[in-house]
């Protein structure tokens, strides 16, 4: 077996990737791909851990720890602290584009986009990185041994089916669609038949149990969507679309121009209520498309018309956590897909996990103090917006 392994992936969408200033001068820097990667290493090895330590928790994420410090590096000051077995380099054929140089933005675009991409009135926010190619070499220390290399190399293929990098990676921008993967066993999948065998062999173990943070297990579900006569970016926009139309109330009973679904009335009325400072006993369902989920009513006086909804955390010395320090990434994960040949697909991948730690709540915040609600997710939300799609394929059901 080689000690390089080498994949060569094509940006679909354009990528809102960038330092501290939001900047892309910098490209696609190595660090950004190696925290993409151990993402991908983490949600694939919960079970084999979980299955080496004889199902312990505790000695499960410990040993998840210490195996991917020794595989990816870790921090000085931690055990076992290490540059990793692998050097990676990374070639990026593209180029950036100012925001009036983004393709045009349909509403579907600009939902998944949200605030701090996409402003209705301005536009695009931020530049970002044009789709094209991206080339990386993984360089392996003398005397890794196989599995290791096979184990990165796995997570290179999770990354290139189903993943993304940047701002709003999980929503479908900054997809990496893998084209070719060398120095490994495994095999690309070059079209979308061939994509259901590809992510069986690819996950391997699901555990029974909800795992402790985003991990496959036998609730994860994938979903394809073909792409049939659209480009990528059309695809995307639809994807958007169906999502505002499944999740939105509307203004005027109207969403983006047509009747609004109104899937959702009890959380509209529950809203509603704690505005109205009404008793609270649980929190919308749709917070299970991740945190923050906020609520606004031209229909009540400007100065209580606004619902903050996030995570909370308990304080070392009492307390509660402001209700914006907070997040909960959405376990959704949009992925546009072109495969070799050419063929494109959506992929939606769903990772159910514990939804918050087990001290946290749902902070609900309008004129008066935070209310907390306990956590109970509802994951057949996630499902009910999966099943709209009556073309889709599914390429990995959840297990009872």
């Amino acid at each position: 077996m080689a000690e390089i392994v080498e994949a060569t992936f094509r940006i679909v969408t354009p990528m809102f990737l960038g330092g501290a200033n939001q900047k892309v001068d910098d490209g696609i820097r190595p660090p950004s791909i190696k925290g993409a990667l151990r993402f991908w290493w983490r949600a694939l090895h919960w079970g084999l851990s979980l299955q080496a330590t004889g199902g312990s928790l505790s000695k499960a994420l410990e040993h998840l720890h210490r195996s991917e410090a020794r595989l990816f590096g870790s921090a000085a000051d931690d055990d076992g602290s290490g540059q990793g077995r692998f050097l990676l380099n990374a070639q990026y054929s593209g180029r950036a584009l100012e925001p009036n140089a983004l393709p045009p933005a349909s509403p579907g675009h600009q939902y998944l986009l949200n605030q701090g991409l996409y402003h209705f009135k301005k536009g695009y926010l931020r530049s970002a990185l044009e789709p094209g190619e991206l080339r990386l070499r993984l360089l392996f220390r003398p005397g890794t041994d196989r599995t290791d290399r096979e184990s990165v190399a796995r997570a290179l293929l999770a990354l290139g089916l189903l993943g993304g990098l940047g701002s709003r990676g999980r929503k479908g921008f900054g997809s990496l669609a893998l084209q070719s993967l060398s120095g490994t066993e495994l095999t690309v999948p070059c079209d979308l038949d061939h994509l259901r065998e590809a992510i069986v062999k690819l996950i391997t173990m699901r555990p029974d149990t909800l795992p402790p943070y985003t991990a496959f297990s036998t609730q994860s579900r994938i979903d394809a969507i073909p792409g049939v006569h659209r480009n990528a970016w059309e695809l995307l926009g639809d994807l958007g679309g169906e999502m505002q139309h499944y999740r939105s109330w509307g203004l005027n009973g109207k969403v983006a121009g047509v009747p609004s679904e109104r899937n959702f009335a009890d959380d509209h009325d529950l809203a509603r209520d704690a505005l109205l400072a009404n008793p609270m006993t649980t929190h919308p369902r749709r917070v299970v498309f991740g945190l923050p989920h906020n609520y606004f009513f031209s229909s009540l006086p400007p100065t209580n018309n606004k619902l903050e909804i996030n995570a909370i955390a308990p304080q070392t010395g009492g307390g509660w956590s402001d209700i914006g320090a907070n997040r909960r990434a959405s376990p959704l994960f949009i992925h546009l897909h072109e495969f070799p040949n050419h063929q494109r697909a959506a992929v939606l991948t769903l990772l159910p996990a514990q939804f918050l730690p087990d001290a946290w709540r749902i902070g609900l915040k309008s004129k008066g103090p935070v209310r907390r609600i306990d956590v109970t997710p509802d994951w057949t939300v996630l499902h009910g917006f999966m099943d709209r799609f009556a073309e889709r394929r599914t390429l990995l059901e959840p297990r009872p």
